[in-house]
């Protein structure tokens, strides 16, 4: 047992690694979001400038991007958006079961995203274009499958952490 818990140790640190590169990416994206709107507020407002097209839809790519990779890591806070009344008045081990339930349908549907993401987006990400800065919807496409894989593997972790330390005192 001695040696699955130092396997473990090393696989959450770098579940926590992903999870501190997921965090300093969207602070960066939420930044350049930011002077890409403000680009936009401040050539409207000066006469004679004409307002740049891209900056709408490129704030928009962004913001998709931030949502979908950063819910990897609401998952490693697991913070969770749930009603937890019922939950919580369960006894251990029955809540226990539920816990893991719940952790394998959000794995579930983490997988389905991602194949469905694989399957579908190339056939279609790839013939239509963004209106104003002509590239692949592909590309901003891509962001359901990055963020789902770093979900994936931000549930797996979380649904190894509760198995190891949920069944040691059963």
């Amino acid at each position: 047992m001695n040696k699955v818990r130092k396997i473990w140790d090393v696989v959450d640190e770098f579940l926590e690694f992903i999870n501190s590169m997921v965090r300093i990416f969207c602070v960066a994206a939420l930044a350049g979001m930011t002077l890409v709107v403000l680009v936009q507020v401040f050539t409207r407002m000066i006469p004679g400038i004409k307002a740049p097209t891209w900056t709408e839809e490129m704030s928009r790519y962004i913001m998709i991007y931030v949502a979908f990779i950063g819910a990897s890591n609401g998952i490693r806070q697991w913070n969770n958006i749930s009603v937890d009344f019922i939950f919580t008045r369960l006894p251990r081990i029955p809540r226990l079961i539920v816990d893991v339930i719940i952790h394998l349908t959000i794995l579930v549907f983490w997988c389905l995203v991602v194949y469905w993401g694989y399957i579908y987006f190339p056939k279609v990400g790839g013939r239509q274009f963004s209106a104003s800065m002509g590239f692949p919807l592909l590309y901003a496409q891509m962001s359901l499958i990055i963020g789902g894989v770093l979900s994936i593997l931000q549930t797996i972790g979380k649904t190894v952490q509760l198995l190891m330390g949920g069944f040691k005192d059963v």
